[in-house]
């Protein structure tokens, strides 16, 4: 039997793995040449590792950056130095040794100054002096270690005893303590003071002196890009790594001969310096601890090393750069191809392509190198440049890479940050122009989200084949013109294009050389003319005539506002409201029909027709078309001022149904303004169904409206109060303006703001500019860890949905297939993951930074389902629960109002206070007592109670009574107050005579009245104290009525549009009432509390609750009541309407294979990927 040559190895066990500072020799030993680097040069030698510009690495031969993980090399420096992150720690451990015998010290004595715990002023060798030691930094940066003796103990030779470390220097009471000094000593510490410090968690390392400096691979610095006249990019540690190079030149280059003390000195502390930069950028190992953290004494942070830190890490691991790319201004060109853009001449003569040199394009490229519009070409290894002025000719071969200029036809692509939705990245064709912006189209603005106001554009240019293939297939125009989220058209027709098409057809006919004009951008051959005078014989042409000559050849389509046959319109709907929709559609079934291709064939004719119509016609805008009638100016602000009592009820107690009434309001008002905006002139200019449009220019001439908030703002509600105390200082009481105390301006820009609106408005202007920057961290969070999750989720060629990093199925079939429709809308390859991701993120970028109630409202409903915690927090939504009500069946009117008020009475607490109309104390003297035996004389409490309000809670001054009285037993518990309540005497009153003096009631009221018996003699005062202090706010906050456990029941009206609708099987509604129920925060404990509590509270009254559609609010708190399924539908429910739109449940996975639930709880950020945040249209 043959022996088995694996039985030869050893086994063996890791006991124990041991870090520390890189000793000089294991320096040397991982650098790959055994020569130090000694010029600048060097740093970017072949000898360590890939990348490189161009040829291979030298140390281990390879070429493909995938295979060299990179050399190490070194730079051997003249003077050893401390190093400058263990200069601290090194001072620690000294501080523990005699620095004679390197023995531990027996003695230490810290000193009273703060920071210094660890100098020591005795040693252990008699002769030797008491040496302490403490850390210098300079102005530099440097830091050195220095030597002191005490003043009184400074005498002749102090410091003889550290001649044997190097120099016999120094007659003042502090020295400095060279680094080859403590070199030598920590050679030198003996064995036994190693241990005995180990054991104090301080090991001498030969680390903390540098005398070489390792020089990282090519791998771990960026390279340094450049076109040969700029550098684009380049390493910051690298022109750190220079100057050391330099400080090492010189400190070589004034050396004359041995160096004495002070040129050592001089010498360590400016070469330190230089690597303490150097590794301020680059990075090292820090200290372990700092000891003065142990004895609670702070230290400043060094923020240029933080800041130089966190550089590096975006630089290496964050950013991601690339030296073919560009950054500029947009500007538009509508007489360009919608898939075209134009490029500077000066960022084109910089910006090159490489083309490998084959027989196929030999010809082609020897043009262009002739023709000097070639910058380099490689030969193997070599680079030659090709610039104007190199010396002779140049004739290419099969093999060689040239790098040749942008020219037109590349392509290329943009974007315009931030990119939050795959649209936002698109390939054009370049075009190069004299000009200094970049040219763009303007119907490629919608997609890149971008317009003309100073927008910046990212141009990226592919540079290898597999790029520029991935970039044609992915990022084209023509690949990219139906929306993966909602499923219309990328391109959409501008305000000017659609204010030509109104011109137009306003006009309606044009004579012979307006219609020459705009048929030279015309796709097809003029029509005859429609119209011809009998006398001047001049012929005439429709605006349609001249429209359908956009039109592809052969083209049916129809609509209920138009019909096209055979590329003629026969019937069209020119309103100016619908003018925009019917092109979308037209548009939609070119598409569909004819292809992408047709599609811009269609806009690339028809755009530069209109704008030369509108240059043609031309338009204007007059000071009547802001001037509306003084009459209705008036009523508006009139009915401005009668939406004050919602403003102030609002802003007292918060309540959907009165926000909701207030947004109703003053859509009511804005409605003159609208109708006088919509038939002048400004009309044109905008689409009637564009509300934000709309309200932009209300504020121009009709009112600027409500500015300020006190919920869902980024300033704090103590701004807003100021802003209302400061409108009350300003005028007085009395002025018919109490709207704008609620931040509800009725003036206009037209017309000018008073000193107090342009401060409210100033506020809410400040507002917007806060949330677009710092208001934007939530949906980039949102952005993230969607992505995470969902990034790696894409249709395969099977047509299954599956993650492709487990290749798990997500989903058998992704979509609908309905008859008839193309199988490519759903291509094998689609990342639906990341689409479901951006589907959800892009509005919700969008809900933050529109600052309207209605977007705030929209964003907080998508952060409920979106950033929900598995974790209990008991937020608001975890104590929120809505409660449906039963129909009755009964017939008769108000059944459910009755019910629902019935209900919120039984839930809603009322405190003593809600119901008191004042508080009196009354004197009875023994006169009095003897009329009425309820109380000893003395001074008794009266609280007088609002009869009405009794009377609609139905509520007995008996039960007051009783509960009261279970209140005071609860405090007569309590050690410190029970002596207090145990002598309270309640009683009642129905109808209570003692009044207030001047009081003019007729009867009497009801009336709690408590007492204190005086049985210490203590004075009155007193007495009265105890009576108003402790025993009244006790009664004051005692439930009369209600459960103790409800914060708030408020009855809310449900409809479909809202988010916590449940659909009655039973009956076909619009809406119905329903209860919002809230729990006090410490009446809920745990998840699932707050639904108990309710059910519990509801016990009298649960026959008029339908239970069957009660729901509490959380989804969590749903999934955890009544299961996966129902969340699901309602987590559903919530974002399609806080996106203002449904999300169509057809598209919806059947399964999701990835939902993976931990104990049946539902993980966050996974409930809705991909099965509901995807959007697809379905035509």
């Amino acid at each position: 039997m043959e022996e088995n040559p694996a039985s030869t190895i050893l086994d063996g066990e890791i006991i124990g793995i041991r870090f520390g500072l890189a000793t000089h020799h294991e320096i040397c030993t991982a650098s790959i040449s055994d020569c130090p680097i000694s010029h600048a040069s060097q740093l970017a030698n072949p000898f360590l590792g890939l990348p490189l510009e161009f040829g291979k690495c030298e140390s281990c031969g390879t070429s493909e950056p995938g295979k060299c993980e990179g050399h190490f090399g070194y730079i051997e420096l003249p003077i050893p130095i401390y190093h400058p992150s263990h200069v601290g720690e090194l001072k620690r451990m000294l501080s523990l040794l005699c620095l004679k015998c390197l023995k531990m010290r027996r003695n230490k004595v810290p000193l009273k100054s703060a920071g210094l715990a660890e100098r020591l002023l005795s040693s252990c060798c008699e002769d030797s002096p008491q040496v302490s030691i403490r850390e210098v930094k300079t102005t530099d940066g440097a830091c050195y270690l220095e030597l002191k003796l005490p003043q009184r103990s400074l005498r002749d030779g102090s410091w003889n005893f550290l001649e044997i470390y190097g120099f016999r220097y120094g007659d003042d009471f502090h020295r400095t303590l060279l680094p080859c000094e403590v070199r030598k000593m920590l050679k030198r510490i003996p064995e036994e003071t190693r241990k005995k410090l180990s054991g104090k968690g301080y090991f001498p390392q030969e680390g903390y002196i540098l005398k070489y400096l390792p020089v990282p691979p090519n791998c771990l610095s960026v390279p340094e890009i450049s076109d040969g006249v700029s550098v684009m990019s380049s390493d910051p540690s690298l022109v750190m790594l220079k100057k050391v190079l330099r400080q090492v030149e010189i400190i070589k280059s004034s050396r004359s001969g041995t160096p004495n003390f002070e040129s050592h000195e001089v010498e360590a502390n400016e070469l330190q310096s230089a690597v303490n930069q150097y590794l301020q950028i680059r990075g090292s190992v820090k200290a372990s601890r700092d000891i003065d953290s142990r004895f609670g004494l702070s230290k400043e942070p060094n923020d240029s090393t933080t800041k130089a830190w966190l550089e590096k890490i975006r630089t290496l691991f964050i950013r991601k750069g690339s030296g073919f790319s560009s950054r500029s201004v947009i500007t538009g060109d509508a007489y360009k191809r919608v898939d075209e853009i134009g490029i500077p001449f000066e960022i084109a003569q910089m910006i090159t392509f490489e083309e490998k040199v084959n027989v196929h394009n030999l010809k082609y490229l020897q043009e262009l190198v002739d023709n000097k519009l070639c910058l380099t070409y490689r030969d193997g290894s070599s680079a030659y440049s090709l610039r104007e002025g190199s010396k002779g000719h140049t004739f290419l071969r099969p093999g060689q890479v040239v790098h040749r200029r942008i020219m037109d036809g590349d392509m290329v692509f943009i974007n315009r940050p931030p990119t939050t939705h795959k649209h936002s990245l698109q390939a054009l064709a370049v075009y190069v122009h004299d000009d200094h912006t970049v040219k763009i189209n303007p119907l490629i603005c919608g997609p890149l989200s971008a317009d003309f106001d100073g927008d910046c554009v990212h141009l990226f240019y592919p540079q290898s084949l597999a790029a520029k293939a991935e970039v044609l297939e992915l990022f084209s125009v023509d690949k990219q013109l139906l929306s993966s989220h909602s499923g219309k058209i990328n391109l959409q027709l501008a305000t000017d294009s659609l204010l030509s098409l109104k011109t137009m057809f306003k006009t309606y006919f044009l004579d012979r050389s307006a219609t020459q004009q705009l048929a030279m951008f015309a796709s097809s051959s003029l029509p005859r003319p429609a119209l011809l005078k009998v006398h001047s014989a001049a012929p005439y042409w429709t605006a349609l005539q001249i429209l359908q000559t956009a039109l592809p050849a052969c083209f049916d389509c129809c609509g209920e506002t138009y019909l096209i046959s055979q590329s003629d319109v026969l019937k069209i709907d020119f309103n100016s409201d619908v003018i925009s929709s019917v092109v979308n559609e037209i548009v939609t079934s070119i598409f569909f029909e004819k292809g992408p291709e047709e599609v811009l064939k269609f806009f690339n004719s028809l755009q530069p027709l209109l704008m030369e119509n509108i240059f043609a016609e031309g338009f204007s805008v007059g000071l009547n078309d802001f001037s509306i009638n003084r009459e209705d100016i008036k009523n508006i602000q009139k009915n401005i001022q009668s939406i004050s009592p919602l403003l102030y009820h609002l802003r007292a107690t918060y309540n959907e149904l009165v926000e909701l009434q207030l947004e109703n309001c003053i859509k009511d008002v804005k409605v003159p303004v609208t109708n006088f905006i919509l038939k002048s002139a400004l009309g044109d200019l905008m689409d009637s169904k564009n509300d934000s449009a709309i309200n932009k220019v209300v504020q121009q001439i009709g009112f600027l409206g409500l500015q300020l908030s006190d919920k869902g703002k980024f300033y704090s509600k103590t701004l807003v109060e100021d802003v209302a105390a400061l409108f009350r200082c300003k005028y007085l009481s009395g002025v018919d303006y109490p709207s704008a105390e609620y931040g509800l301006v009725q003036n206009c820009f037209f017309h000018g703001l008073d000193p107090y609106e342009e401060i409210v408005h100033s506020i809410s202007t400040r507002e917007v500019m806060v949330r677009s920057s710092r208001g934007l961290s939530e949906p980039g969070t949102l952005f993230k860890n969607l992505m995470a999750i969902l990034r790696d989720v894409v249709i395969c060629y099977d047509g299954t949905v599956r993650n492709v990093s487990s290749n798990s199925i997500i989903q058998f079939d992704y979509g609908v297939k309905a008859r008839g429709k193309p199988n490519n809308l759903f291509p094998a390859g689609e990342p639906v993951g990341v689409l479901a991701a951006t589907a959800m993120s892009n509005p919700a970028y969008k809900a933050v930074l529109d600052s309207s109630p209605s977007s705030n409202s929209s964003w907080e409903l998508m952060k409920e389902i979106l950033l929900c915690k598995v974790i209990f927090k008991n937020e608001l939504i975890d104590r929120r629960v809505v409660l449906y009500l039963n129909e009755c069946g009964c017939g008769r009117k108000c059944c459910r109002e009755k019910a629902a008020y019935l209900v919120k009475n039984q839930l809603k607490k009322v405190s003593l206070k809600d119901t008191a109309v004042e508080f009196l104390i009354e004197y009875k003297d023994q006169q009095n007592v003897a009329e009425s035996s309820e109380v000893d004389a003395g001074l008794v409490g009266h609280i007088h109670l609002n009869e009405m309000l009794l009377g609609e809670m139905n509520t007995s001054m008996h039960e007051v009574l009783q509960k009261c009285q279970e209140t005071l037993s609860s405090f007569r518990k309590k050690k410190k107050v029970a002596h207090v309540f145990k002598q309270t005497i309640l009683s009642i009153s129905e109808c209570c005579s003692f009044q207030q003096c001047g009081a003019n009631r007729s009867s009497g009221i009801p009336c709690l009245m408590f007492s204190w018996p005086d049985t210490s003699g203590i004075y009155l005062e007193r007495t009265a104290n105890i009576l108003a202090d402790i025993i009244c706010p006790v009664l004051l906050e005692t439930i009369i009525k209600g459960d103790h456990r409800v914060c708030s029941a408020n009855i809310i009206w449900i409809n479909p549009g809202t988010t916590t609708w449940i659909r009655n099987p039973c009956k076909s509604q619009e809406g119905e009432l329903a209860l919002d129920i809230v729990l006090e925060k410490s009446a809920v404990k745990q998840s699932g509390d707050a639904w108990r509590i309710v059910l519990d509270c509801c016990l009298p009254v649960l026959h008029l609750i339908d239970t069957r559609r009660s729901i509490p609010y959380a989804i969590k708190q749903l999934q955890e009541l009544l299961g996966i399924s129902c969340a699901f539908d309602q987590a559903v429910q919530v974002p399609s309407l806080s996106l203002f739109f449904p999300l169509p449940m057809n598209f919806m996975c059947s399964h999701i294979g990835f939902q993976q639930t931990v104990n049946n709880r539902l993980l966050p950020y996974v409930l809705l990927a991909p099965r509901a945040l995807h959007i697809l249209y379905c035509p």
